[in-house]
């Protein structure tokens, strides 16, 4: 080949790399650019804001990147941002549900319900293999249209202790003289964020120098212990072992003189679930089927509701104990979350949470306090720093509505809008 034609080609290749690369150099530095382009900033105005805490009147609240930039009237609002206007309604940090299950069947689709009715953080006091998988999943951004789970796996219960009699896969129980640091390290090890401990004498429990024993083992490892109570001398027993709080409340007797203030001074939490308490002592209720509700109900969501706690279940319980116990305690300044128990017989993942205030409402509670039981007390209780309020660097975890909810606590039904870090959430309706 001669000196010029060498030349020429050599030219050419040079040519067509050059062109290549200056191709992959502007394709690089389009992604570039389109990568840095922040997310669309997103604004409600003119908006009241329950913000955890206190109701906040009339004023902004920015969101961009998922999370709160800034709140307060007198904030910048780009001129390209999307802007809500907010006259008239109330935003609130999307609830916690601080009592549910998942099972092994619809537990996807229960997180979804519960994200269609602003409940965007689950906390699971029983789970399963399918909880701890889902539980991984949650963390996800590509798991971004369900509620956020933390689970406690599998709880702590004894040989033919509830709820082994409930059937299923067999679980793991502790026996008298079992390893009770390494029995509660197991269930660490399986992925629990929290401990739940059985203490139930409807059935065989733990001794109270187990319940103590296992308490302190959780303790050790830095995990919230949880105890299951259905009796007023069971929750004593879990209060003085250590408990850091107690699922449920007990409607088994009156409140006693000085119970609520044990309960203070020890400084624990109370998950009343005076929502399965209702189911189970009154039966099931139909206040769900407004106009605002029932067009969300999904099958799985009616399957719960439509179900029944056996007869003469819960038979000696008075629903009015129950009340009377949640007003002590508040009265005593003990923090109390909203949790359902769903998908107990009679409820639902996301809607019960709603009654749940109601109830806590009539209970004494008023419905501030209520909504905090459902926002800021839950993400204190169990140390979630990102969420449950409303203020610059928290997630924007985030539920719209109409009415003012501090006024009536049932406006939090009237759902206009529901975000989750920022992105809209689209609702199922039943007839999607």
């Amino acid at each position: 080949m001669s000196q010029s034609r060498r030349l020429g080609s050599c030219l050419l290749r040079r040519t067509r790399l050059s062109t290549a690369f200056a191709a992959s150099f502007l394709l690089l530095a389009a992604f570039l650019v389109t990568a840095q382009q922040p997310e669309k900033t997103l604004v409600f105005s003119n908006v009241d804001v329950f913000d955890g805490s206190r109701m906040i009147r009339r004023t902004n609240v920015i969101v961009r990147d998922g999370m709160i930039r800034a709140v307060g009237v007198d904030v910048a609002i780009p001129n390209s941002a999307q802007v809500i206007d907010g006259e008239g309604k109330t935003l609130l940090p999307a609830f916690f549900d601080s009592h549910v299950h998942l099972g092994a069947t619809n537990a996807e689709q229960f997180l979804k319900d519960a994200l269609d009715f602003g409940v965007a953080t689950e906390l699971e006091m029983w789970g399963s293999e399918l909880s701890l998988a889902l539980r991984k999943k949650s963390a996800s951004n590509d798991f971004a249209d369900v509620a956020d789970l933390r689970t406690a796996g599998t709880g702590i219960t004894v040989p033919r202790g509830h709820p082994t009699q409930m059937g299923g896969p067999p679980i793991p129980t502790l026996a008298v003289g079992g390893d009770t640091q390494a029995f509660v390290d197991a269930r660490i090890a399986e992925g629990a964020d929290y401990i739940k401990i059985i203490y139930e004498h409807a059935f065989p429990t733990l001794t109270k120098q187990q319940l103590h024993d296992v308490i302190a083992a959780a303790h050790r490892r830095n995990k919230l212990a949880v105890v299951h109570v259905t009796t007023q001398s069971e929750a004593r027993d879990a209060i003085s072992a250590g408990a850091d709080g107690l699922a449920h409340i007990f409607a088994d007797s009156p409140s006693e003189p000085g119970f609520a203030e044990l309960a203070a001074q020890h400084h624990v939490f109370v998950v009343p679930t005076l929502s399965v308490l209702e189911a189970v002592t009154t039966g099931p209720r139909s206040w769900w089927q407004g106009e605002e509700f029932s067009r969300y109900v999904t099958p799985s969501m009616q399957g719960s509701l439509d179900r029944k706690f056996p007869p003469g279940f819960g038979a000696k319980l008075r629903f009015d104990h129950a009340q009377a116990a949640v007003a002590a305690l508040h009265r005593a300044g003990v923090p109390i979350l909203a949790g359902t128990d769903a998908p107990a017989p009679g409820l639902a993942h996301g809607l019960s949470l709603h009654r749940e205030l109601e109830l806590l409402v009539n209970s004494g509670l008023r419905p501030a306090a209520a909504l905090r039981a459902a926002t800021s007390e839950p993400a204190r209780a169990f140390g979630f720093h990102d969420r449950g309020r409303i203020g610059p660097g928290l997630r924007a975890d985030l539920l719209l509505i109409k009415g003012d909810p501090t006024s009536d606590i049932r406006a939090t039904r009237q759902i206009v809008g529901i975000w989750k870090q920022g992105v809209p959430h689209q609702r199922t309706r039943r007839n999607d």
